[in-house]
């Protein structure tokens, strides 16, 4: 039977996907004169899905996944009865094993004996048939003549996340983002053309193509870590040159960097809330050195200590795919002193009419100016009247006020919305009456 390896390999190719599996693709020299039948490929991973392989160059007529793998006590059951040897101080003696289950149990051939966990070291013939020092794929073959073969196929136990570090330096940030590689795959992939799926992938009906998914092309016109681009409708990230993911392995590599990157900084108060959320806002275009799609992942934001230079975290958001020209909003945490106070100064119902009156108090005790956006959740159908400061309706039960407090300012926003209710009882009875 030939036998084919991974020092074989002409070409290793990985693709990783977010989801937790990867593609493995790889060309492999093999030189087969025509009277071959069958082949052992090895050097496969352990959590292969058998069902996505796909072979380039052999006329497979059947295919067997080998993955019992040795281990002690799988090794000593297949021997139970057999012969073996025991070597004690410098002497070998011919045995027959007897038990293997709650310590050995054996039987000297030439006396007789039996002995019961006996000292010295147990030697076996060889390696009995059916078990396998690592996985392998066994092909059925009809004679062909080649002298190279391609297999790929996916794999569990792969998986990559996005992580940005920026750095706030006064009206523009330092952003470097890494993605972090996990491979429980069950096999060490050597010297692999590495690559980055994001985007969520239908495993249900298999709407990925994997040979366009392997071997997509390379543009050499850019030299970052990672070339991206647009494939089909997900976003491809190819590593220059090659690297080595070890089983049971985890990998950072550096996605791209960014520098002076201008940044918005305010404050959000959410609808229902009275915590002030730090927001950091940055417009994902290439004119504020960016213009790429960010893959979803954890934002780490440090700002650096004037007094003695040493950086601190000020906070950490996650991310969803983020596509080029769309703004990345951060929400880093609480404002310590910046406060928010809801109060319903008056709720009445007039005949079917509801009028609520609201008032919310913002305080800032900072030493410095503080912007601050409130939203406040209002029925779709309200009317607003009175209010205090300039507002805008981005959704039809949403109000937003913006307000920008001096320091150890306090601001008072005041308002109020009616709703009439007997439309909605009116609608409701003509939708009752019979026709």
């Amino acid at each position: 039977m030939k036998m084919c390896t991974m020092k074989d390999d002409k070409d290793l190719c990985l693709t990783v996907y977010s989801d937790g599996f990867g593609l493995v693709s790889e060309r492999r020299a093999v030189k087969l004169a025509g009277d071959e039948t069958r082949i052992q490929y090895l050097d496969v991973a352990q959590r292969m899905e058998v069902e996505s392989l796909r072979i380039e160059g052999l006329d497979v007529v059947e295919v067997n996944y080998e993955y019992d793998l040795v281990d002690k006590a799988k090794l000593l059951s297949k021997y139970v009865g057999e012969r073996v040897y025991l070597k004690a101080k410098d002497l070998k003696r011919e045995c027959r094993l007897l038990s293997a289950g709650r310590g050995l149990i054996l039987e000297d051939i030439a006396t007789g004996e039996v002995l019961v966990d006996p000292e010295g070291e147990l030697i076996l013939p060889k390696l009995p048939d059916g078990l396998l020092a690592r996985p392998a794929l066994i092909f059925q073959l009809r004679p062909c003549e080649t002298e190279e073969i391609g297999v790929s196929y996916l794999t569990k136990g792969l998986s990559w996340e996005a992580n940005y570090v920026a750095e706030l330096k006064g009206e523009t940030l330092g952003l470097d983002a890494w993605v972090e590689i996990h491979n429980e795959s069950g096999i060490t992939l050597t010297d692999t053309r590495l690559k980055l799926l994001a985007g969520e992938v239908n495993r249900v009906i298999k709407a990925l193509n994997l040979e366009k998914c392997v071997y997509s092309s390379m543009s050499e016109e850019r030299a970052p870590d990672f070339e991206e681009k647009s494939f089909s409708d997900y976003h491809l990230y190819t590593l220059q040159g090659t690297t080595t993911l070890k089983d049971n392995q985890a990998k950072q590599v550096r996605l791209f960097g960014a520098h002076n990157v201008p940044y918005r900084r305010y404050y959000e108060v959410a609808p229902c809330s009275e915590d002030v959320q730090i927001v950091i806002e940055m417009d994902n275009r290439a004119g504020d050195d960016l213009g790429m799609p960010f893959p979803a992942g954890t934002f780490k934001v440090y700002q650096r200590d004037e007094a003695d230079g040493s950086l601190t975290l000020v906070g950490e958001d996650q991310i969803g795919h983020t596509p080029k020209d769309e703004i990345i909003r951060l929400y880093i945490g609480e404002a310590f002193d910046l406060q928010c106070e809801r109060k319903c100064l008056n709720k009445r119902n007039d005949w079917g009419v509801r009028r609520e009156e609201w008032q919310i108090t913002l305080k800032n005790h900072k030493e410095e100016p503080a912007l601050i956006q409130v939203l406040h959740r209002i029925p779709g159908t309200a009317d607003v009247e009175k209010v205090s400061h300039a507002w805008k309706r981005p959704k039809a039960d949403e109000l937003l006020f913006t307000v920008e407090l001096k320091p150890g300012a306090t601001k008072d926003i005041d308002f109020a919305f009616l709703v009439d209710e007997r439309i909605h009882v009116i609608k409701q009875i003509e939708r009752e009456k019979p026709e």
